[in-house]
């Protein structure tokens, strides 16, 4: 029985056993955060460029804004 497959509950009974690893969890949270924020960033960057299209457009007289 020495290859039975580990429960969830030994699984967590380890990760209390061993110490955490301060390194790795700075880089985790700081390799997420450039993930997440690189998302966040190219976001921006696309309505920014969508929002000078539309006044180019405008200043251009290619559209008109019309006021109801």
């Amino acid at each position: 029985m020495a290859h039975a497959k580990r429960l969830p509950v030994d699984a967590v009974a380890a990760a209390a056993r061993s110490k955490p690893n301060l390194l790795r969890e700075i880089f985790t949270g700081l390799g997420l955060g450039v993930f997440c924020a690189s998302f966040w960033k190219m976001h921006h960057v696309n309505e920014r460029r969508k929002t000078e299209e539309f006044y180019a457009k405008l200043d251009a007289g290619e559209i008109t804004v019309r006021v109801e």
